[in-house]
């Protein structure tokens, strides 16, 4: 009976995040509306992680009509950033000695703050309620404040990024998975982590 149990909540669980992953993929197609969707996202997994969730359909869309206003400005200008460091990239890439050196090890501090940036302001909107400019601020500090944690939710999305692109066959095996469950996958993995990392900015 134990047993049993244990396989219906697992196969509960797995169902969830089928729809879940389903439901961003659909919210983000636009392309516009990622950050929105990613924040609608991490709302829900950050409550099945703390087993508070309550229906993935409705917590979902009513994440993502709240939080869509601050979601997309923060998305539109981490696509401007984004541009903009991969321009920086071009320029310097082409800059001879140390000079090309010196701006290939900024143009790297930079793209590695950005990442740092993209991977957690989305769940910091979904859990907390604040000013764009301290969403975005708080994204940098907040993980550098803990650093244990954020190594390791940068180390986990690295590892699924890079097992996915080691080879033909691996990226086609990753698509499929990325398209039925891997992104809420992810997102679930990493809101363990994130509960811990954001424990102490909490209100009791």
């Amino acid at each position: 009976m134990l047993m049993d149990n244990i396989i219906v909540r697992a196969l509960s669980r797995v169902f969830d995040l089928i729809l879940l992953n389903l439901l961003w993929l659909a919210c983000s197609l636009p392309v516009i509306t990622i950050g929105a969707s990613t924040t609608a996202l991490y709302s829900v997994t950050l409550k099945m992680a703390a087993n508070e969730e309550g229906y993935i359909l409705r917590g979902f869309l009513e994440a993502f009509r709240r939080n869509w206003k601050q979601s997309t400005a923060v998305w539109l200008i981490l696509l401007a950033a984004g541009a903009a460091l991969g321009a920086d990239f071009m320029i310097v890439r082409r800059l001879p000695g140390t000079l090309g050196a010196v701006g290939m090890a900024l143009a790297g501090a930079a793209a590695a703050l950005y990442l740092i940036e993209t991977v957690f302001v989305f769940p910091l909107i979904a859990k907390f309620e604040n000013t764009t400019f301290h969403m975005m601020k708080n994204a940098i500090l907040i993980p550098a404040v803990r650093f244990p944690f954020m190594v390791l939710v940068m180390l986990t999305v690295g590892m699924c990024l890079a097992l996915t692109f080691l080879n033909t066959v691996t990226i086609l095996v990753g698509a499929v998975i990325w398209s039925l469950i891997g992104m809420s996958l992810l997102a679930f993995a990493n809101s363990f982590l994130l509960l811990g990392m954001f424990k102490p900015f909490m209100k009791k």
